[in-house]
């Protein structure tokens, strides 16, 4: 051989020594002839030496260099994979294996298979090398194919990765849907990977609230402001804040709650206006959209009826906003049990008292009365200073038995309540006792909206109204006095004492009265014992004793005192 050519075999030896990659030189017999130290790794697994050759499938792949006159091919040693390229050198008589280590590159490849996002690898040519399932609908809608250049909009995003060497990102379109892409660059294997993901359903959820006539806000889980409608600008301004702010408190403490399914509901006054929050959590984008209602017309017809209530009976009050008693003049005749109550001696005690007293314990007095009242079915119809008018069957009845019993009922439970109310008038210093005159009445009556056209007022009229008034005038102090009427009706259910007859103006004959002791006991119900009189009062209801032995004990000492 000649020098020169010897001198050429010492340099093509020696070069492979400084190459980061794996070199290999066989024989055209495929005898190993050489090997760098990056090829150990090849060796070793191959268990070969100098001088040996290697497996089958490699002779192979070495045969068909030496046919062809280049081949590459992959090898997998070691969990690693190689790509090598064999060149047969003619005038050497030999092949040179090149090798490259692209174990990350085919785990790259792989990976975005398993992504449910779409995931796309360009050159930096901008040739489409690779994209997995879910790029099909953008590869389709921008026509996009593999080995060929992608469309103008998506190279100069290429272009502009490439000479910043950073990441790129921008919404891209395709088709009808909208799509956040990432275009970055790996600069090991010269390619840049596209990472995108279908933002179609926020951009729909950032753009509708616009057409919303209420206001809508969009709050991150931290409690800041990303985004508000037109609408919300009157709230935006009372609050004081801007984009990217963080809303009042008391929404933010909502944002925690630990029970996701609680949607928060709240009022809240802002302004001069109150709204109506609901907030709602976006699951699938991490934030809160805030729908607001002004109900700020509703709140104030609300309070506007608060205040009527206060002039109407809670029965006739339901009834009217509920259409059951329609609002204009009408009557009735109807079997309604009428009671009527004023305090004894009332004008010589407001003498003695301040204003603001008298205000404070008549008030007291009369709360507590219609607190009772309401608690049986009664209907207010008026105060008339001290002096309560109600009756029973009307608007609502029960029957004539059941709304008479509820009446004289609740008359004795007024009247056990007198006890807890003297207490209160006697820390105010007054000495004239608190005595009470109660009188009951059942028959027909006329009962609805008397008045004119503009002012009605909803109440009872007839010879049964005034007879109940008159009983209530002929009672003893603490004492409730019906007519024969209603004491046919409840004689059943309530013990009475014949009183008098007395004449009523209007009537032909007397009318035969009676007082009221207390309730019947029921055995059969439960076994109860309610009794007062001067000095005295006892309430028993046996199925609610719980301390027994001390009940015997206060009623023991009770009869040593009065038999001494």
């Amino acid at each position: 051989m000649p020098k020169k050519d010897n001198q050429l075999i010492k340099v093509l030896e020696k070069f492979p020594d400084q190459n980061p990659n794996p070199v290999l030189r066989f024989s055209d017999k495929g005898i190993l002839l050489y090997y760098n130290n990056p090829s150990e790794l090849i060796i070793n697994a191959w268990k070969i030496k100098i001088n040996d050759k290697p497996h089958k499938n490699f002779l192979d792949n070495l045969k068909k260099t030496i046919a062809e006159g280049e081949n590459s091919f992959e090898i997998n040693v070691e969990r690693k994979i190689f790509l090598l390229k064999a060149v047969y050198i003619k005038e050497l008589y030999c092949i040179n294996v090149y090798g490259t280590n692209i174990t990350a590159k085919k785990a790259i490849d792989k990976f975005p298979d398993q992504n449910p996002n779409p995931v796309m690898r360009v050159s930096k040519e901008g040739i489409l090398n690779y994209h997995n399932t879910a790029s099909s609908d953008i590869v389709s809608s921008l026509n996009l194919k593999i080995g060929e250049m992608i469309s103008d909009n998506l190279i100069e995003l290429v272009g502009k990765t490439i000479l910043t060497k950073s990441i790129t990102k921008s919404e891209i379109t395709a088709g009808k849907k909208t799509y956040m892409a990432h275009f970055v660059p790996i600069p090991e294997f010269d390619f840049i990977i596209i990472y995108a993901a279908d933002i179609t359903a926020k951009k729909a959820i950032n753009k509708f609230p616009d057409k919303n006539p209420n206001p809508v806000m969009r709050i991150d889980k931290n409690g800041e402001l990303n985004y508000f409608n037109d609408a919300s600008n009157y709230i935006i301004q009372n609050w004081g804040i801007g984009l990217n702010e963080t809303i009042p408190i008391e929404i933010i403490n909502n944002l925690t709650k630990p029970n996701s399914n609680d949607t928060p509901n709240m009022e809240f006054e802002v302004g001069d206006k109150t709204y109506y929050f609901n907030l709602v959590k976006i699951y699938e984008f991490d934030f809160y959209l805030l729908y607001c209602t002004d109900i700020t017309d509703t709140k104030d017809k609300e309070r506007i009826l608060a205040k009527l209530s206060k002039y109407f009976s809670p029965q006739v009050y339901s009834s009217i906003f509920t259409g059951e008693l329609d609002v204009n003049i009408n009557t009735n005749r109807k079997s309604l049990t009428v009671f009527f109550s004023d305090i004894k001696g009332f004008t010589t005690i407001t003498e003695k008292l301040e204003p603001e007293i008298l205000t404070e314990l008549i008030t007291y007095y009369l709360t507590e009365m219609t607190n009772i009242a309401i608690e049986y079915g009664g209907t207010v119809d008026k105060y008339i200073g001290d002096a309560i008018m109600i009756f029973f069957g009307d608007p609502k009845t029960e029957g004539i038995k059941k709304d008479a019993v509820s009446c004289v009922a609740m008359a004795l439970k007024m009247r056990r309540k007198l006890k807890v109310i003297r207490k209160r008038w006697e820390s105010f210093g007054l000495t004239e006792p608190l005595d009470v005159r109660m009188g009951i009445h059942t028959d027909v009556c006329t009962v609805g909206n008397f008045g004119s056209q503009d002012r009605l007022d909803y109440t009872v009229l007839g010879n049964g109204v005034n007879l109940a008034s008159r009983l209530e005038t002929l009672a003893n102090p603490n004492e409730i006095l019906i007519s024969e009427n209603t004491y046919n009706v409840i004689r059943n259910d309530i013990r009475c004492t014949y009183f008098d007859e007395i004449k009523v103006k209007g009537k032909s004959h007397p009318i035969k009265t009676f007082q009221v002791q207390n309730l019947i006991i029921d055995k059969s119900d439960r076994e109860t014992i309610d009794f007062e009189t001067d000095g005295f009062s006892l309430m028993l209801r046996k199925e609610q004793i719980k301390n027994r032995e001390k009940i015997i004990d206060y009623l023991k000492k009770s009869l040593n005192l009065l038999k001494h």
